[in-house]
């Protein structure tokens, strides 16, 4: 009878699969998809406004007096583009690591090089703002403080060569996205071409670009430069306006 009672129990219905992340994706709420492209725009913004307010610095070879003359009487401004370009790089690199985290690939090879370069990028623009810093502060100081105005001014030229000498960013970062619907696909191929870009232009660029970016390598250096900016201003617009999509991407790259 036990038996019969047990038998006659109907099976019980297997729920229906809900739509939900990715496998390996975090569940990411609207919100914090809003705030990450906010991130990234405001990133953008930021060190778009770092290039606009710095008047065209004096060439390097420039006397010490036109030097200190040019930081002394732009002191303001130099401080303003330094806290603009190292704030607006942090804002940039939280961006990159919440599309890193977005598709599920911060414990794959290519989401730890996107860390690593990641730091890497931040290290080099808080270096970039130190020297910016010092040029302005010790010009407008003056005495003996000119000479670590000149010394400033001379880290500073040599630290743009650095930014394109880091790993590349947008290489890995493409690699990642071409692997989900995260992004249009659109975005992760341009990233790969930019993030290819940059070493080759890199090299070129330190031994052939004088000081502040001059001749056509320098102004190619500059054109992908801002070409990687209007990258991530776009990728912050577009991510929290694309739906969500449910891929089973794998994360060992």
């Amino acid at each position: 009878m036990a038996l019969a009672k047990i038998d006659s129990i109907p099976a019980a219905r297997p729920e229906p699969a809900r739509a939900g992340p990715t496998a390996g994706q975090p569940a990411v709420s609207a919100g914090w998809r809003w705030l990450a492209g906010a991130a990234g725009f405001a990133g953008a913004a930021a060190l778009g406004l770092s290039f606009g307010v710095l008047p065209s610095p004096p060439a390097l070879t420039a006397p010490l007096a036109a030097l200190t003359h040019y930081a002394a009487a732009h002191q303001h401004l130099l401080m303003t583009a330094a806290w603009l370009e190292g704030t607006g790089t942090a804002l940039y690199v939280i961006f990159v690591l919440a599309l890193v985290h977005l598709a599920g690939a911060r414990a794959g090879l290519a989401g730890r090089v996107t860390t690593l370069a990641s730091a890497a990028v931040l290290a080099v623009s808080l270096a970039y703002d130190v020297t910016l810093i010092a040029f302005a502060q010790s010009a407008a100081l003056g005495g003996r403080q000119t000479t670590t105005a000149l010394v400033a001014y001379g880290l500073f030229a040599a630290t743009e060569h650095v930014f394109l000498l880091a790993p590349p960013l947008f290489l890995a970062l493409g690699l990642i996205l071409l692997r989900t619907p995260l992004l249009p696909r659109a975005f992760a191929w341009l990233a790969v071409i930019l993030g290819a870009l940059g070493p080759v232009l890199g090299l070129a660029g330190l031994f052939t670009v004088t000081a502040n970016n001059n001749g056509p390598v320098g102004a190619a250096i500059n054109a992908l430069v801002a070409a990687q900016g209007l990258w991530i201003a776009a990728a912050s617009i577009t991510l929290p306006l694309r739906r969500p999509h449910i891929t089973s991407a794998p994360t060992i790259l």
